[in-house]
């Protein structure tokens, strides 16, 4: 069943190493941008990096600014935890021991898949609460009143971008989920990933600008932040799932017709 597999993934996923590290980590990432934010934001106009003003914090927006930032990091925490995961069972030998108990490869794989996703949310939700605490000590500190961001308009705000927050994380996780699987390699699977999420599709966007509209990690990026100026949200977000149901698809094939000899 999925359930047992998602629950066998758990019991990986509890290890207080991981789970106080990814958690803490993820949130050390997205307060250090709320920080940055409050910290940087002149009092009025733009500032550098295209902060926002002291004036455009106290609007009903203004508490989802830190979070927002720090999606591309947030994916790639994201990234590499899920293709650790699932590399980690080849590199270590242990598939092969839970084919034997769930010779069910498609239960096995999207149990632990579900395990992972679930791992990341609860560790961006976390740090979405603990942002929101550094965030309202921050306005207090640079005098930025907060009363528009318990809104009704506020709260849908947060609400909304808590969600593209989420569905960019689970992007993310997908690619790395992926990744994992076909390189059989932890370290390799993170480092490909990070190599190609940071620094290549930054350096092919600057020589070929228009690429940027359709590699994959700056279009999760952009359904994290909610669209931007040059991609609209709806655009990002339809051709995200297209590579990602194509990504999962493959991966799900792959899986179930590939030997596991170790």
């Amino acid at each position: 069943m999925i359930l047992q597999s998602f629950r066998s993934e758990w019991i990986k996923l509890r290890r207080p190493t991981l789970l106080f590290g990814t958690f803490g980590g993820v949130a050390l990432a997205a307060s250090f941008f709320t920080i940055l934010t409050f910290t940087q934001a002149p009092a009025t106009g733009a500032g550098s990096f295209d902060l926002p003003s002291l004036a455009g914090l106290a609007q009903p927006n203004g508490l989802i600014h830190g979070m927002s930032r720090a999606v591309v990091l947030l994916g790639v925490v994201a990234f590499g935890i899920a293709a650790t995961q699932i590399a980690a069972e080849y590199s270590l030998g242990t598939l092969r021991q839970l084919l034997v108990r769930q010779p069910r490869r498609f239960t096995l794989l999207a149990g632990k898949y579900l395990a992972v996703i679930s791992f990341l949310v609860a560790a961006v939700v976390i740090a979405s609460v603990i942002t929101g605490g550094v965030a309202l000590v921050l306005a207090h500190i640079r005098h930025v009143p907060v009363a528009a961001w318990f809104s009704s308009a506020g709260l849908a705000d947060l609400t909304r971008a808590l969600g593209m927050l989420l569905l960019a994380v689970i992007g993310f996780a997908t690619l790395g989920f992926a990744a994992g699987m076909f390189l059989k390699s932890s370290v390799f699977a993170v480092i490909l990933g990070f190599a190609y999420l940071l620094p290549f599709e930054s350096i092919l966007e600057r020589i070929v600008p228009s690429t940027g509209h359709w590699l994959p990690g700056s279009l999760i990026g952009v359904v994290g932040q909610g669209g931007t100026a040059t991609d609209g949200f709806a655009r990002s977000l339809m051709i995200s799932t297209v590579y990602l149901a194509a990504i999962a698809a493959g991966t799900i094939v792959a899986f179930r017709r590939r030997d596991v000899t170790a």
